[in-house]
């Protein structure tokens, strides 16, 4: 397991635009992502969460739950609030997410081999908060695909052009996470 990524680039936060709200993947073993953890940060909206971690099994499909609100101002100066009541009246409306896992622990995400959300994928409903997307862990082969902890990162954006694991700039949030790939028993 590589502990260092490439970076997310300088994702910010500030009123008006879309912010995850929560994120849950429940996995194998009774274990599960389960982050409710609400930020907003105007120089870099990046949170490494790889200490949440979740057991998946190789050749089988998940579901990622994820909640999305309204970046809201409270009070004076920069203090937010996040409101999924007000999410539908206020945001801009084009929420762009991206997920990947770095199945083969080189340190970056290929678009092409560890995309876990097609690119193509978004949403301009104001109304649609949330959002369960289905995702398939590959078989394990030892090449490009091994098992063993992974790093798993989830973007939202509200520019397509800023989807990518890498190097982002503009409007959104990132986080990354802990995956562990084991192979599926058999019975």
């Amino acid at each position: 397991y590589r502990g260092t990524h490439c970076s997310p680039g300088k994702l910010v936060c500030s009123v008006g635009n879309s912010a995850i709200f929560f994120v849950n993947v429940l996995g194998e073993q009774n274990t599960e992502i389960r982050d409710d953890m609400k930020q907003c940060s105007s120089t870099n909206n990046y949170r490494d969460r790889s200490d949440l971690t979740v057991t998946l099994f190789d050749n089988t499909a998940y579901t990622l739950h994820i909640e999305l609100s309204c970046v809201q101002q409270s009070g004076y100066g920069s203090t937010y609030s996040q409101d999924p009541s007000v999410f539908g009246r206020n945001c801009r409306d084009s929420r762009y997410l991206g997920m990947w896992i770095d199945f083969n622990n080189d340190g970056t995400f290929d678009d092409n081999a560890e995309r876990l959300i097609p690119n193509n994928w978004y949403r301009d409903d104001p109304r649609m908060t949330q959002n369960d997307i289905s995702f398939t862990i590959p078989q394990i082969d030892g090449r490009y695909n091994v098992g063993g902890q992974h790093r798993m990162r989830v973007i939202l954006t509200q520019d397509a052009r800023n989807r990518k694991a890498c190097q982002n700039t503009g409007y959104g949030e990132v986080r990354d996470y802990t995956v562990q790939i084991i192979q599926t028993p058999t019975y």
